[in-house]
């Protein structure tokens, strides 16, 4: 597909198209532009160019015909929350690239956090606040692939509360990158559904959520 506004842009390693466009979002009031993650430190400096932001649509791509289309829609920001952060904290008047998919071609897994205390110790916090591992919820915390459910736990914000909770007191870290992730002493969580992203306005912890497909 391609006008005046967009173009297709087709994902490297996985099966899925979306719309390539251009958007000034210091004049894209039109937009209803949703974030789902917290940022831990703010970036201060930044490229002149950097790579297109990544928005989901809970519409199917075949729908959006012209910039129009995406007036009073939600689009959901997947991937890019410090550049888009940035962008808006500076005002920048410029064009910039985005990927725009459908929500449907989303998948979320949880992001690993690296435990900062010993195992011993996240166990017994675990076990202080109602996780167990010989019981069994829809919610969860993981040590090493070694699940400790919670059956008081009504919902998934009440989930990545108690992981903000492990944040803050610093149990665990976020500074995790992909060649650490099959690392030992690694805590995830239930990932969070796209459902869950459309649906509330909550915002997760950062690195809350590993979400492909990628750019």
């Amino acid at each position: 597909m391609k006008n005046n506004y967009f173009t297709t842009y087709k994902f490297e390693n996985y099966d899925v198209e979306g719309l390539k466009l251009e958007i000034n979002f210091a004049n894209a009031e039109f937009l209803e532009i949703k974030t789902h993650e917290e940022i831990d430190t703010p970036i201060e400096n930044i490229e002149e160019s950097f790579d297109p932001l990544l928005f989901g649509i809970d519409e199917n791509l075949e729908n959006i015909r012209n910039i129009d289309d995406l007036n009073g829609k939600k689009i959901i920001l997947l991937d890019g929350h410090h550049r888009y952060e940035y962008l808006k904290r500076k005002d920048i008047d410029k064009s910039i690239e985005i990927v725009l998919i459908s929500t449907v071609d989303v998948e979320i897994l949880s992001y690993p956090s690296r435990l900062t205390i010993g195992k011993k110790e996240f166990e017994k916090i675990l076990e202080n606040h109602n996780f167990l591992n010989n019981a069994s919820s829809k919610f969860f915390v993981s040590i090493d692939d070694v699940k400790f459910f919670n059956k008081e736990i009504e919902d998934i914000y009440q989930l990545y509360e108690f992981k903000n909770f492990c944040y803050v007191n610093e149990y665990i870290s976020s500074t995790v990158n992909e060649n650490q992730a099959g690392e030992k002493d690694m805590v995830n969580f239930t990932p969070i559904k796209i459902s869950e992203i459309v649906d509330s306005d909550s915002l997760f912890p950062p690195k809350s959520t590993w979400i492909t497909p990628r750019l």
